[in-house]
């Protein structure tokens, strides 16, 4: 019965440990994929900072009306593209936040499985070490019985 015990522990130990994997391999991609989403956004404010330092630049050195209205159409397309990948950045966090929860749940799941797996073989190994030592003491009763035997 013990060793049925054992395997069914075992099994389920091994799927926990399964999907803790899984788990800590999908974190590793959110966390990724939300790294490139803010290197984007990073990518759209560097942009839209240089954009206005041409935008100065030219205004300072003389820019007619047709010019004036390109830049500021063009920064206006850039502001609403930093809003949309602002928003995308805050899809991808919150996915990720999702998945380290999902990690850690599955975690400590995995982790209370080990733990309950190693004081089932401790108590295997007690309870063997019980029965070895009552077999012991039975042998060496046996052996003082049958040396009192012998030596009358």
């Amino acid at each position: 019965m013990a060793t049925a015990q054992k395997f069914a522990l075992a099994r389920v130990q091994e799927i926990s440990d399964h999907q803790t994997d899984a788990a800590a391999a999908s974190l590793a991609n959110l966390n990724r994929e939300l790294h490139e989403q803010e290197e984007r956004l990073m990518l759209l404010f560097k942009y839209r900072s240089e954009y206005n330092e041409r935008l100065h630049r030219a205004a300072a050195d003389g820019l007619d009306g047709a010019a004036m209205r390109n830049y500021h159409d063009f920064l206006q397309r850039l502001e609403s593209a930093i809003m949309q990948q602002h928003a995308r950045v805050v899809e991808a966090r919150t996915r990720a936040e999702h998945g380290r929860l999902e990690w850690q749940n599955r975690r400590r799941k995995s982790m209370a499985f080990d733990s309950l797996s190693k004081r089932f073989e401790l108590k295997t190994l007690r309870d063997e070490a019980v029965r070895e030592q009552k077999t012991q003491d039975a042998l060496a009763q046996r052996g003082a019985r049958g040396h009192a035997k012998n030596s009358r």
